[in-house]
């Protein structure tokens, strides 16, 4: 029910997504620390709240000379209550999470497949019945039709959405804040996911600072 109901969105924004997961030798490079459990400078990075992607994509927008595109309170911590705090500058130009609209659009490539890239999912996912128990580096699967790896399976990826239980009708470049929620939305599935969670409809929603 939380993928319903089905309607068209539009998007009427260009954007720059990378065509892998961001790596643990991105992530240390930028932070100084990995805390991913499954280590490899190649693997995604794991074990990461949605508190600490905001601050990772406004630390790499300033390295490279970009505008960060989060306003966060001071002192910034991996707590619920900051996460409501969080605002976006959607002037600015540097890295950010896409909003839960973007992301599906991304993970569906222009193609209309169950899972991104192949209605077969042993071709473009990691998840419980192949990974092994572990996850694996990045762009070993195939691609979708974007050039993008690894948005089914291997690690779950958060968005800039709140959580919403269920979709408005058609929208233009839709994305839904909830100030009063802590919970926002993970999308792709893992490594140790079933099948029907590495879809790329499937939604699911934890607590900003869950890692």
């Amino acid at each position: 029910d939380d993928e319903k109901p089905q309607h068209e969105v539009t998007l009427t924004k260009g954007m720059l997504v990378s065509k892998y997961a961001c790596t643990q030798g991105l992530y240390e490079s930028v932070m100084g620390k990995n805390p991913s459990e499954f280590k490899g400078s190649t693997r995604p990075v794991e074990c990461v709240s949605w508190c600490d992607a905001v601050l990772f994509c406004n630390k790499l927008s300033e390295m490279e000379g970009l505008e960060p595109v989060y306003v966060l309170p001071e002192p910034f911590e991996n707590d619920n209550g900051w996460s409501k705090k969080v605002k976006c500058n959607q002037n600015a130009n540097g890295y950010r999470l896409p909003t839960e609209a973007e992301w599906e659009y991304c993970a569906r490539g222009g193609e209309s497949h169950l899972y991104s890239g192949s209605n077969n999912i042993d071709e473009v996912a990691w998840y419980s019945s192949n990974s092994g128990s572990e996850m694996h580096p990045v762009g070993q699967k195939k691609a979708n039709g974007f050039g993008l790896y690894d948005m089914s399976g291997n690690v779950w990826e958060w968005v800039w959405d709140s959580w919403q239980r269920e979709y408005d009708s058609s929208a233009t470049d839709p994305v839904y804040i909830d100030t009063s929620s802590p919970n926002r939305v993970l999308r792709g599935g893992c490594w140790n996911s079933f099948e029907r969670r590495t879809r790329v409809s499937f939604r699911y929603v934890v607590n900003a600072s869950n890692r």
